[in-house]
């Protein structure tokens, strides 16, 4: 019972920190990661060598281990960093906002920038091949593993040089408690991760088409069995008034199975962020995929699949644009996606006849086991991490730092005062015409990407920006994501985000994580379609999912959560 008793004090702990920072408006933050990654790469640039700068000669003088680092430095300084790179401009070209950020720390950055979809691999190969020559700073590639890399001598510790010049990095780790315990490994804390303010800010879900619901005398659906109701009534009665009432579509999800896992918040289950990896009440980890939950889910989706409220195409769309494109051609009646997508899609909706078109977000339906929603994590899992190439760590740790204070958050939240965006009397922002209204038709995103913004950390996102964004909608849509966002807020639970694995962890469970992946996947989505049948099938799919070392992978990620709750508990 004690165990019990400490882990809801742990989950409490990090939920009620985190809503308490997303309430208030303005807080220091700045910009997200894997969410935001642009469609439209810059080339890779060659690879070269990190050599020492004759600009460092001071360093010593100025980043002493015992004394406090301030900005501007006496001296100037360079560091490169390492990242993806954006996607309307590149970071190397120098742009206003690290022009800026260089004036006030001195500290020049030189930027080792590879496409966003090459990076991984590119970045991988460099530390894999030597470990040797590697920029100051530089984002984890995904699939390398802190602990391997700290152990091996390729990334340093970072906690003293944090206790030292980390005053904005401490504050954040108040403001967000799991992301030290989410950053350690081996009792060192080895990145400084990119948090998210906004994580509860209009998150993913059911989108739905208020017009059609106006038309049949419906209401917006609260529970599973009033969503039942409104997707039976949108298949059978010409929903959308063009006289054939056999050609909408009542849900459509895009492209694959996991779209539609998100139905399997009102059964308890953490699928669309966690993976089905979620700790039960006494703090054991569950594979929830393999759960008797999840065998209700199945056998739902399969019933709502037959009856013909499920798109049957969902499993071969390929992605989200397919399903856009169903979306605009006036088919779907309900939809799950990011509510952003609603301007683009009503407009779209509305040259292409549909004049009426009006879609909503709709807050998590209350279902069998539960109400919640499973947002994003308030930290994006691959962080940054200080490379023992580096000559000045303290400078490095102390520059990221700056990166997360209330002036390093504004200018990569919002650009250049003045030019990107004015700061209102009651501490709101207000975008200016140059990124709202931008005469080559760039998006609000895209024109603070060629100011330096929107980077790929080492950033906290705003959620002031999030709010300031909403000056590009309708009004109408621009209050219906702000109510959306107020009444799902208490429904909302983190997605499981664990701390890193240990070398020894990761060799255990190499390649068993993708293995089980792909077999859950298959067998989800035929138990939906029907190709497999949930009630007669269900032991052999529990079988061979344990054959594929769900115990295995259970007993590392149970060491994991265990270490997260006894640095929450420390911290």
């Amino acid at each position: 019972m004690k165990k019990k008793n400490n882990v809801k004090q742990v989950f409490k702990k990090a939920t009620a920190f985190s809503l308490a920072v997303i309430m208030a408006f303005g807080l220091s933050a700045c910009g997200n990661k894997s969410n935001e990654a642009d469609n439209t790469p810059a080339p890779a640039q060659e690879e070269t060598p990190v050599q020492p700068d004759s600009s460092n000669a001071n360093a010593d003088s100025q980043a002493d281990s015992s004394s406090k680092i301030t900005f501007p430095l006496a001296e100037p300084v360079e560091l490169t960093i390492a990242c993806a790179d954006l996607g309307s401009a590149s970071l190397s070209a120098n742009l206003p906002v690290w022009q800026e950020i260089e004036k006030r720390t001195n500290v020049k950055i030189n930027w080792d920038v590879t496409a966003a979809a090459q990076y991984t691999e590119v970045m991988k190969l460099r530390v894999t091949a030597s470990g040797a020559n590697l920029p100051d700073i530089m984002l984890l590639p995904n699939g390398l593993k802190l602990a391997e890399l700290g152990s091996e001598g390729v990334i340093l510790p970072l906690e003293q040089y944090i206790e030292e010049n980390g005053d904005a990095i401490l504050a954040a780790y108040k403001k967000f408690p799991r992301v030290r315990a989410l950053t350690s490994s081996e009792g060192h804390v080895y990145s400084i991760n990119s948090m998210n303010e906004a994580a509860y800010f209009s998150p993913y879900g059911f989108i739905i088409r208020k017009d059609w619901l106006d038309r049949l005398n419906l209401e917006v659906p609260t529970t599973i069995e009033e969503w039942e109701t409104v997707l039976t009534a949108f298949k059978e009665q010409d929903a959308n008034g063009n006289g054939d009432p056999s050609d909408e579509v009542p849900y459509s999800a895009g492209g694959s199975v996991w779209y539609t896992t998100y139905w399997g918040n009102a059964w308890g289950l953490h699928m669309i962020q966690s993976s089905g990896w979620y700790p039960d009440e006494n703090g054991q980890m569950q594979y929830e995929y393999i759960s008797d939950n999840a065998r209700e889910w199945f056998t739902w989706m399969n019933k709502m699949y037959e009856s013909g409220l499920i798109d049957p195409e969902f499993l071969t769309l390929g992605d989200e644009s397919k399903m856009f494109e169903k979306v605009a051609r006036n088919e779907v009646g309900a939809f799950t996606a990011n509510p952003s997508q609603i301007p683009t899609l009503e407009a779209t909706l509305r040259a292409n006849g549909v004049e009426d078109a009006v879609l909503i977000p709709v807050v998590v339906p209350k279902g069998p086991h539960t109400q919640s929603t499973e947002v994003i994590g308030d930290m994006a899992v691959d962080g940054y991490m200080v490379t023992s190439s580096c000559q000045n760590p303290e400078i490095a740790v102390a520059f990221i730092n700056y990166l997360l204070s209330d002036e390093g958050a504004e200018l990569l939240n919002f650009g250049i005062e003045g030019e990107t965006y004015t700061k209102n009397a009651d501490g709101t922002y207000t975008f200016t015409d140059a990124v709202l209204n931008d005469p080559d038709g760039k998006s609000p995103k895209e024109v603070l990407e060629t100011y330096g913004c929107w980077i790929d950390g080492p950033t906290i996102k705003l959620e002031a920006r999030e709010a300031a964004l909403l000056a590009t909608y309708p009004e109408d849509t621009a209050q219906a994501i702000l109510q959306y966002t107020d009444q799902t807020k208490p429904f909302a639970v983190p997605g499981l985000t664990l701390p890193a694995e240990t070398a020894e962890e990761s060799d255990s469970i190499s390649g068993l994580n993708a293995d089980l992946k792909t077999y859950i996947y298959e067998m989800a989505g035929r138990f939906v379609v029907g190709t497999a049948d949930v009630e007669t099938e269900w032991d052999t799919y529990v079988q061979n999912a344990k054959d594929l070392s769900v115990e295995k992978i259970q007993a590392v990620k149970q060491a994991q959560y265990d270490r997260f709750v006894q640095e929450m508990g420390d911290n």
